[in-house]
C-alpha cells in the first residue's frame, strides 16, 4: 500500500501503533487480574503460550483496522484511481534509466507554477524527484499526476527550516515570484531568499550535490543597461517595495559564489525573466494571467501606467529547457534565461485581446513604485555556453495558457490581483 508521510496520516499511523500497544498493555492487565496468568508448575508453559496467541491476534486486528483507516484517510489526498479497486494510478510514461544514470534530484517549491514542469521534465527523464513546498503559492493538483509513482516524493515543508535528505543535484526554486506574493510577507521573503538558500547549500555541501538557484531578471532593478547582459550591476532601490526579492535573490546569489569559492561546491545560477504558460496561479497579479482572465471574462483590461514599459515574455517550456541545460552544463556563473522579444505593456494587451477576441477594454490605472521602465535579456551567453535560445513563439505559447485559463474559469468568474500585497489564492465573485 502506498502510505503518503503527510503529517496527518504520520499522526494516524503514529495514533495506531500507540493504541495498539496500549490494547496489548491492557490484556495483560486483564489477564492478570481474572488468574488467567497463574503459573505453576504444570500449566505455565500452555498458559504463555496462549497468551501469546491472543496478543497475536489482537496485534493483527488493530493492524487491520489502521489500514482500513489510512487507505481511508488517502482517499481526500490521491488520485481517484489509487484508491478505486486497489489499482495503482495512471502516470505519465517515463524513460527507464539505468541505475548509474539516474539522479536524486530535489526541486524545492516544485509544487509551483515553473517548478511543476520542471518535475515533469526530470521525472519524464527518468530520474527520481523529491519536491519540496510549503504550499504558500504552489499547488498539489500540479504535481498530483504524479503522486504514487516510485521514482515521486512530495514532502511538505518550509525550506527555512533545515531538512536532511540525500540527493545529487538540487533546483532551488523555493520563493513567491509575484510581487502581490512576495510583498504580502516581505519578512518571510527575505528568510526564504537567505536562510532558505543557506539551508540548501548546507545540504548541497554536506551530499556533495550540484545545486542551481533560480535567481531573477529583478537584480537588475529598472535597469540603466538595455538590453541587460549578465555583467550588469543592477540599478535597485533597496528600500522600496519590491526589494525583500530583489535583495534577497542578490544575495542569495553572493551566498551561492561565496560557497564555491570557499568551499569548492557547484553551483549554478539562472536569472530568469517574465515566464508564462499552464499553471500560472489565476491570482498572482501577473501580466499575463491578469490581461487573459480580465480580457476572456470581458473585463478592463488594467494597465498600471501608461504602458510605454516594456517586458520580454517566454514561455515555461522554454525556461525547463534552459534549467536543465544550465544545470548540466559547465559553467556556473550566472546566465541570463529570457526571450529577448520585447513588448510594451501596451502592445501586450493588445494582443491578449485579439488572440481572444475580446471585447474588453484597455484601462490605465496609477503607476506602481519602482516598477521597471524596460526589461529585456542579452541571451548572447546562453546560446554561447548553453545552445539554449528560446523554441516556443509567443503566439503560440498565449494560445496554450488562453486553454489554460478558460479551463480555470469554468469552476466560476475569477477576479484578478491588483498591486497591492495580498496572499496567495482565489478571488471569486465581484470585487
Amino acid at each position: 500500500m502506498y502510505y503518503h508521510a503527510s503529517p496527518r496520516n504520520t499522526a494516524l499511523l503514529f495514533t495506531g501503533i500507540t493504541s495498539a500497544v496500549i490494547a496489548v498493555i491492557v490484556t495483560l492487565a486483564v489477564l492478570s487480574a481474572t488468574g488467567s496468568l497463574q503459573q505453576n508448575n504444570n500449566g505455565g508453559s500452555g498458559n504463555a503460550q496462549q497468551l501469546a496467541a491472543m496478543v497475536e491476534r489482537e496485534l493483527d486486528r488493530r493492524n487491520s483496522a489502521l489500514e482500513a483507516h489510512l487507505v481511508t484517510s488517502l482517499m481526500v489526498t490521491m488520485p481517484d484511481e489509487l484508491v478505486e479497486n486497489g489499482a495503482a494510478p495512471k502516470h505519465p510514461a517515463v524513460a527507464q534509466l539505468p541505475e548509474s544514470e539516474r539522479k536524486r534530484i530535489l526541486v524545492t517549491g516544485g509544487a509551483g507554477f515553473v517548478g511543476s514542469h520542471l518535475v515533469d521534465r526530470l521525472m519524464t527523464q527518468g530520474h527520481e524527484v523529491i519536491v519540496l513546498d510549503n504550499m504558500f503559492t504552489g499547488r498539489k493538483k500540479n504535481v498530483q499526476h504524479w503522486i504514487g509513482h516510485p521514482h515521486f516524493q512530495l514532502i511538505i515543508h518550509d525550506v527555512v527550516e533545515p531538512i536532511m535528505l540525500e540527493i545529487d543535484q538540487i533546483y532551488h526554486l523555493a520563493c513567491p515570484a509575484s510581487p502581490p506574493h512576495y510583498q504580502y510577507n516581505p519578512i518571510k521573503t527575505i528568510k526564504t531568499s537567505t536562510q532558505g538558500t543557506l539551508n540548501m547549500l548546507g545540504l548541497a555541501k554536506r551530499t556533495g550535490a550540484r545545486m542551481l538557484l533560480t535567481s531573477t531578471s529583478e537584480v537588475y532593478g529598472d535597469p540603466e543597461e538595455h538590453p541587460q547582459r549578465e555583467t550588469y550591476w543592477g540599478h535597485v532601490n533597496q528600500l522600496g517595495p519590491r526589494a525583500c526579492y530583489d535583495e534577497g535573490k542578490r544575495v542569495a546569489e553572493t551566498m551561492m559564489y561565496a560557497y564555491h569559492a570557499q568551499g569548492g561546491l557547484e553551483v549554478r545560477v539562472a536569472r530568469i525573466f517574465n515566464t508564462f504558460g499552464p499553471r500560472m496561479h489565476p491570482n498572482d497579479g501577473r501580466v499575463v494571467s491578469n490581461f487573459i482572465i480580465q480580457a476572456l471574462q470581458g473585463k478592463d483590461m488594467t494597465i498600471y501606467g501608461d504602458g510605454s514599459q516594456t517586458r520580454s515574455f517566454q514561455y515555461v517550456d522554454d525556461l525547463v529547457d534552459g534549467l536543465v541545460m544550465l544545470m548540466n552544463s559547465n559553467y556556473h556563473l550566472p546566465v541570463n534565461i529570457g526571450n529577448p522579444e520585447e513588448f510594451s505593456v501596451k502592445q501586450f494587451a493588445t494582443l491578449i485581446k485579439d488572440l481572444t477576441g475580446s471585447a474588453s477594454r484597455i484601462a490605465h490605472l496609477p503607476a506602481t513604485q519602482d516598477d521597471p521602465h524596460k526589461r529585456k535579456p542579452d541571451i548572447a551567453l546562453a546560446k554561447r555556453e548553453l545552445g539554449w535560445e528560446p523554441r516556443v513563439h509567443v503566439h503560440d505559447g498565449l494560445a496554450h495558457t488562453i486553454a489554460f485559463f478558460k479551463g480555470v474559469l469554468k469552476s466560476g468568474e475569477i477576479v484578478p490581483t491588483g498591486p497591492k500585497a495580498v496572499k496567495p489564492g482565489f478571488q471569486h465573485g465581484s470585487p
